[in-house]
């Protein structure tokens, strides 16, 4: 039952804190109800206030700790599912449910065209989406947990990386933080940490692979692209892996 609690609610781990986790985490299961929760048979169909009851039922019971408790905002008919709106201390979150109240989904995945997307240096997601901006500025945003270790390992280097770029970005570093959940949600499955750069370049995890040195000059080359190149004297120092970049 401790899997189910670190990884179905990774995302309330994020913004929250209600839960403990220690390594990177992801939203990618269906849970079942147990029987004890579920009396119906699996053809019947229960309405949405049923369905919403019975799911924070099993949230209460199973899920959450440290005296945190969810309660039921909302619940409709979405797309042959139930809707819940569910909050737990002072957040909302949305979830999904099976007509009979059997199955619980941390997300609904919409089948539609994506933009292309490529894998780039550092293993970083490169898509063709618009750079996305604050004040004329490309935006970089870091989302962890201080319980992550692997958040650990990466946010001082790109807390250093972004330093160097000065007024040249803007840097959201979002540690436990409850901003920004619409660009997580978009560019995360619920994993930590994820680094999104400039809404260009993505990553969910850590790039301890490429070694401190290495991740800090994969960072530095990727966001040169997100800023044409300033600061110069920053810039220059990674021409070689900038060229690489997709």
């Amino acid at each position: 039952m401790e899997f189910l609690k670190k990884n179905l609610f990774a995302i309330i781990i994020i913004i929250a804190g209600v839960l403990a986790v220690t390594a990177v985490s992801c939203l990618n299961s269906t849970y079942s109800l147990p029987s004890s929760e579920n009396n119906t048979s699996q053809t019947a169909v229960l309405s949405a206030q049923e369905v919403g009851e019975k799911a924070i039922a099993y949230i209460n019971k199973y899920l959450l700790q440290d005296g945190s408790t969810a309660s039921l905002v909302s619940a409709v008919e979405e797309n042959q599912l139930y809707k819940l709106k569910v909050k737990i201390m002072n957040n909302e979150f949305d979830l999904y449910a099976s007509l009979d109240g059997g199955l619980l989904f941390p997300e609904a995945i919409e089948m539609k065209e994506r933009a292309k997307e490529i894998i780039t240096i550092g293993n970083f997601t490169a898509g063709e989406n618009e750079v996305c901006l604050e004040n004329g500025k490309p935006v970089v945003y870091f989302f962890g947990s201080p319980n992550c270790p692997h958040c650990s390992w990466e946010r001082p280097i790109i807390e250093q990386v972004a330093a160097l770029f000065g007024d040249e970005i803007a840097f959201h570093n979002n540690e436990d933080a409850t901003t920004d959940m619409d660009i997580f949600s978009q560019y995360s499955t619920g994993g930590v940490p994820t680094t999104v750069l400039g809404c260009k370049y993505w990553r969910v995890g850590s790039g301890q692979s490429n070694g401190e040195e290495g991740e800090a000059k994969i960072l530095t080359a990727l966001i040169c692209k997100l800023t044409n190149n300033q600061p110069g004297d920053v810039c220059g120092n990674v021409q070689d892996l900038i060229s690489q970049v997709e």
